[in-house]
């Protein structure tokens, strides 16, 4: 029987519409636009978030905005995006910095006072912070650069009754006679042994905490390390805890403030435990360690002092020095503050941890925390470099009184770059100083020892000091100047 497409189209269309009928009525929903379920809001303020018009599936086209979830379950996370991947962490205040990393409170009573301020406002320092991390100066880049170092920079008790007066504290005068010195340097480096917190006593008022020195100070502290010419303290020290936590943070927020670059203490994992500073053309990786810390870590949190701390370890400072190098350092240098207080001579531990320090990639060690100047040598590192390395540098400024921990020094380092443009060590030498308690108008005063630096300036202490620190030294580090 012959059958039009007319006919066939009328004959199928009532089958059809009972089939679409039944369909409607044994699926719950088939008549509604699908649509992704929305899932629960995590907190009180996400309910009251205006919800945001959402796509099927199937429709959605790409986007780089979070899309609305699949309605089948998965246990995997949503991959992050490159932007999200890279941000950087939201900082912590020091209340939840506390909560987080501190594990019990010093036994102290916490203070309520605003931090010291400088007498003067601060005036812009010589280096600022790229976007890529690196510090650099105003300088030219013409591949030569001067650096000079110095030990501890302590500020204790008679420091502070001596620099106190009803306007606040000055400290300027104890750089008084070496602010010359080293004002003719491009980067001036040295090891702030001390915390700034105005939340916690100064040493002059509690001058121990729980049988240790507390070496807290007023942080009007720092305008004196800038009027000297410090453009970087390395902060890793046995005393990094004595404020606690909250000392840590309130430290790093003023030497911040004073426009000085820093390394060895940190407010989060991310940082690297490194700075870069590059100076007239040159890239210098620094770094800072510390082998103990008065045990006062204990009142930290293990992440606190995984955190906050730089604990040497040879693996870790290893991996440091090669994130470092892969960052563009041309040349690493490290502070380690480590050996046996109060003694000119290294002990067994100092000699070990330097050969790892220069196996691990360090180009130049510098020590601290004896308070006394130990000898000048170098080690040969496993891939047979030679590595200087002065075992300490001794205060560069205390109220200390024993003899040994009076004598002191300004190390000075001359880069250059040689013919297949590599940073070398050009030039090393030393000129020694004495710290005096008082000398002229300035108490606690850094006095060179050597013409010209002096300036003419003449002490029976002078000369004994001269041989104490030859002696100590060795005579593989030149010193600078004329004793007459």
């Amino acid at each position: 029987m012959k059958t039009t497409f007319k006919g066939f189209r009328t004959a199928c269309r009532i089958p059809l519409l009972l089939l679409a009928l039944l369909l409607l009525l044994v699926t719950p929903g088939c008549a509604k636009r699908p649509t992704a379920p929305r899932a629960e809001p995590s907190s009180f303020s996400e309910a009251l978030t205006e919800p945001s018009s959402e796509l099927p599936p199937q429709t959605a086209a790409p986007t780089t905005e979070a899309l609305p979830e699949n309605p089948a379950p998965s246990t995997e996370a949503p991959a992050a995006t490159e932007d999200e991947a890279e941000a950087p962490a939201e900082p912590l205040s020091v209340e939840d910095a506390v909560r987080l990393y501190e594990a019990s409170a010093l036994d102290f009573a916490p203070v309520e006072r605003e931090p010291e301020q400088p007498l003067a406002p601060y005036s812009a320092p010589r280096y600022s912070l790229g976007p890529d991390g690196i510090w650099r100066g105003s300088e030219g880049s013409d591949g030569a650069a001067v650096l000079m170092l110095t030990g501890d920079l302590i500020c204790q008790t008679r420091q502070q009754e001596a620099a106190k007066s009803d306007s606040g504290y000055d400290f300027r005068g104890s750089f008084h006679y070496v602010q010359p010195v080293l004002a003719e340097a491009d980067l001036v480096i040295g090891n702030l042994e001390a915390t700034l917190s105005e939340h916690a006593p100064y040493m002059a008022e509690q001058p121990a905490v729980e049988g240790r020195p507390h070496l807290n100070a007023p942080a009007s502290y720092l305008e004196a390390l800038r009027f000297a010419g410090f453009d970087l303290v390395v902060m890793s020290n046995n005393h990094n805890c004595d404020a606690g936590v909250r000392g840590i943070w309130e430290t790093l927020d003023r030497v911040e403030e004073a426009g000085l670059i820093h390394t060895g203490t940190f407010r989060n994992e991310r940082e690297p435990r490194y700075v870069l500073v590059e100076v007239n053309g040159i890239r210098f990786g620094i770094m800072s360690y510390a082998t103990y810390f008065n045990k006062k870590d204990a009142h930290l949190s293990a992440e606190g002092v995984r955190t906050l701390l730089n604990p040497y370890d040879p693996e870790a400072a290893a991996r440091d020095a090669a994130a470092a190098r892969e960052a563009g350092a041309e040349y690493l240098l490290v502070y380690i503050h480590w050996g046996t207080e109060y003694t000119n001579t290294p002990n067994e531990k100092q000699y070990r941890i330097a050969r790892e320090l220069a196996d691990a990639g360090f180009d130049f060690i510098v020590g601290s925390h004896p308070h006394a100047l130990q000898p000048f040598d170098s080690v040969t590192s496993a891939d047979g470099r030679s590595v200087p390395v002065i075992y300490s540098m001794g205060n560069f400024v205390s109220h200390q009184k024993k003899t040994v921990t009076k004598d002191t020094l300004i190390l000075r380092l001359a880069f250059g770059r040689d013919e297949a443009g590599k940073v070398v060590l050009a030039e090393q030498g030393y000129l020694p100083c004495r710290v005096f308690k008082r000398f002229g108008e300035y108490d606690y005063a850094v006095v060179p020892l050597t013409e010209p630096y002096r300036q003419g300036l003449r002490s029976a202490y002078f000369a004994p000091a001269l041989e104490r620190i030859s002696e100590v030294l060795g005579p593989l580090l030149p010193c600078l100047g004329e004793a007459e």
